[in-house]
């Protein structure tokens, strides 16, 4: 027997002669044992990869193979398998368990164990011979084994199966009526897909699997989330999953199938996760980790020139120990409203925690920088000219970059430092004003000698 290829696996001894495997999903390293590749005849030139494995599963298979996979994977039908499929010139019978599953609870690591059969040395009447493109008028099972593969196939979320080259795309009767549609309001072509995707989704899907398709440098798979017009004309929440099942020699990729699932009942669970990701939620500004985000997409992109506003309240402690937080929640919702108001739309503006807020304004130069600032400044002035306003000030610093040589992480840096300079300069004479505006506001006594206040 050949030396196996590899090593690594977790819970299967390669050398074992009973036909087992272990797969790791996330690095698609597959580990099958000696047993599995004596059974099927891989000597020599065993596939390391479960993507490498596949090539040898006949295509009119193996979109029903990955579905089905796909569902213990996701936990949505237990941590168990059984399944018949083509490989080669076997008939080969899979019995696979998840062993391991990552925090969101997707699995990990799957091993599973092989039976095989020579398809040559049974009847030919009992060889699956299905082809996926021809479901649209299937013919009649012809045994059982075939009527497990159209069983797998009517089940299914909604399969496709998609050919780059002449923009022809198999939809499967379960995904035509998953969205309402029928054969002839939703022709096999890949403009009935791109057409009905959200112009607000539209950029970040299309193009991505287009580059896919274009070259491996992108990618064999991909998985995505987004909106999808349904045939009565409202939308519905997409899981869209893929997977190259072949290339030609200048590395395009021929056909690609893949499964989508209406996740819309979901959705809105998640849409209001996001929302608290994203936001802040006593100030309706960005969140830390949405600012966080939008850097790194401006790094990625190489996005420059680039400014950065730094904001800290001032005094925001003795509005909070003389009047109550509630007062304090007030005014920083406040300085948020000044602060959105003074700026442009696309203008990432965020609390970063506590009284601390940074505006990232891509596409800012050094002298728009300055008036941005300026703009700022004035609005505060205007609040506070309003004897009945509890007084508000912030400290502001900026910085910008104009080329790649400053990362953002280093511009927020100089953005403080600035903000920094001008807080010391007026902390003392912006806390006796707001003890002013306390002590004749209310019949408090403010004393900013305090240490808490130093």
């Amino acid at each position: 027997m050949s030396k196996l290829p590899y090593s690594g696996s977790q819970y299967i001894q390669p050398e074992t002669r009973d036909p087992i495997w272990e797969w790791h999903i996330p690095s698609d390293n597959l580990y099958l044992s000696a047993g599995a590749i004596k059974l099927l005849q891989f000597e020599g030139h065993a596939p390391r990869s479960m993507k490498e494995f596949l090539s040898h599963c006949p295509l009119e298979g193996l979109v029903p193979y990955l579905e089905s996979v796909e569902k213990i994977l996701n936990g949505s039908q237990g941590p168990f398998l059984e399944l018949i499929y083509m490989l080669g010139k076997f008939m080969v019978r899979a019995q696979m368990m998840v062993l391991q599953r990552d925090v969101f609870g997707r699995g990990t690591i799957l091993v599973g164990a092989l039976a095989a059969i020579d398809r040559q040395k049974i009847e030919p009447a009992f060889t699956p011979v299905l082809n996926c493109r021809s479901l649209i008028n299937p013919p009649a099972p012809s045994s059982d084994a075939s009527r497990l593969m159209l069983a797998l196939n009517a089940a299914s979320d909604g399969l496709w199966d998609w050919n780059p080259i002449d923009g022809t795309v198999y939809f499967s009767p379960r995904y035509l009526s998953m969205l309402g549609y029928t054969p002839n309001a939703f022709p096999p072509v890949a403009e009935s897909w791109t057409s009905r995707v959200h112009p607000d989704d539209f950029e970040n899907i299309v193009p991505m699997q287009m580059r896919i398709v274009e070259s491996p440098d992108y990618g064999d798979s991909f998985e995505c989330t987004y909106r999808f017009l349904r045939a009565d004309g409202t939308w519905a929440w997409i899981l869209g999953r893929g997977y190259v099942t072949q290339r030609n020699a200048s590395g395009k990729a021929t056909r690609i199938v893949g499964l989508h699932t209406d996740v819309s009942a979901g959705q809105a669970d998640r849409a209001q996760l996001e929302n608290l990701v994203r936001n802040d939620p006593l100030t309706g500004l960005r969140s830390r980790t949405y600012y966080g985000m939008t850097v790194e997409r401006l790094e990625q992109q190489k996005i420059r020139p680039v400014g950065i506003i730094a904001c800290d309240m001032d005094g925001l402690k003795l509005i909070n120990d003389y009047l109550g937080h509630p007062e304090g929640s007030k005014m920083l919702c406040q300085a948020a409203l000044i602060l959105r108001t003074s700026l442009y739309a696309p203008d990432c503006i965020a609390r970063m925690g506590g009284d601390e807020f940074v505006a990232l304004l891509p596409g800012c130069t050094q002298e728009q920088l300055k008036k941005a600032i300026a703009r700022i400044s004035k609005a505060f002035d205007a609040h506070n000219a309003n004897p009945d306003n509890i007084p508000i000030r912030m400290s502001l610093g900026g910085a910008c970059a104009e080329d790649m040589g400053t990362s953002l992480a280093q511009l927020l840096v100089l953005a403080d430092r600035d903000m920094l300079l001008g807080k010391h300069k007026e902390r003392t004479r912006w806390r006796k004003h707001i003890k002013k505006w306390i002590e004749k506001n209310t019949n408090k006594i403010v004393q900013i000698e305090d240490s808490r206040y130093m």
